[in-house]
């Protein structure tokens, strides 16, 4: 019902976007609870967005050069970094944040970076419709894996907290909401200190209850949940936390 309700505004580089069209589907119904009119709407409001920024389309030399200079402008600054894959398939992002200067943020005009998380996020569903893929999937039949996201809080101090830097990152990771459904399955906020809870606060205040069951938050190192991700490789565990800690 909902591909009948759809098929005057789809087209083929959206479904191919999103897994194909039966990913397409199941994962815009998921995200609104299996709603076929909240799911509708929100297929509609992606593809208006996505036209509106000429996404999917052709794009000429000049804007190719544009996004490739906001690319490096914005990626130093950035702090999820794509790591692999788990065990099960799902791609796996790692961030070490203490090296993180949110206010810096501010120096970059906000239309650049939300340009920015745009071309993360399609990197990040490339890289899982390679996963959710046969001969990588296992069963025609399995549910979608989003990405397993662990981000590392260990060193931070109240510094790194930097309220318009937040709110600036709010506005950026709302885009997630309105063009990437189920693109995580569970989120690990790791030696997370006690001040931590202030900037949770601010953040989840965008994120769909939904979203905000899918992350755990600990003082301690998840070590147990993450390493089962892994497959119990302990050497890759290892990896995992040290990739991206300079």
């Amino acid at each position: 019902e909902l591909r009948d309700r759809v098929k005057d505004v789809m087209y083929d580089a959206f479904l191919e976007k999103y897994g194909g069209e039966r990913y397409t589907y199941e994962r815009f119904l998921a995200a609104r609870n299996n709603n076929i009119d909240k799911a509708e709407k929100m297929i509609k409001k992606a593809i208006e967005f996505r036209k509106q920024r000429n996404l999917d389309g052709e794009k000429s030399e000049e804007e190719l050069e544009e996004l490739d200079r906001i690319f490096k402008e914005c990626e130093p600054h950035w702090f999820l970094k794509f790591w692999g894959y788990s065990k099960e398939g799902n791609l796996l992002t790692y961030a070490s944040v203490k090296n993180v200067v949110l206010k810096d943020l501010l120096e970059i005009p906000e239309d650049h970076i939300k340009r920015f998380y745009l071309m993360m996020l399609d990197k990040a569903f490339t890289m899982q419709n390679y996963a959710n893929t046969p001969p990588r999937k296992s069963s025609e039949n399995s549910k979608w894996n989003g990405s397993i996201d662990v981000i590392n809080l260990k060193g931070i101090s109240m510094s790194h907290l930097h309220i318009s830097g937040l709110r600036l990152l709010n506005r950026v990771l709302k885009i997630a909401q309105l063009v990437a459904p189920e693109i995580m399955d569970k989120t690990y906020i790791i030696h997370a200190p006690w001040f931590f809870s202030a900037a949770w606060a601010i953040i989840k205040n965008v994120l769909a209850p939904d979203i905000v069951a899918k992350v755990v938050i600990t003082s301690g190192s998840a070590e147990k949940e993450i390493l089962e991700h892994l497959g119990g490789d302990r050497e890759q565990y290892e990896d995992l936390l040290n990739s991206f800690s300079s």
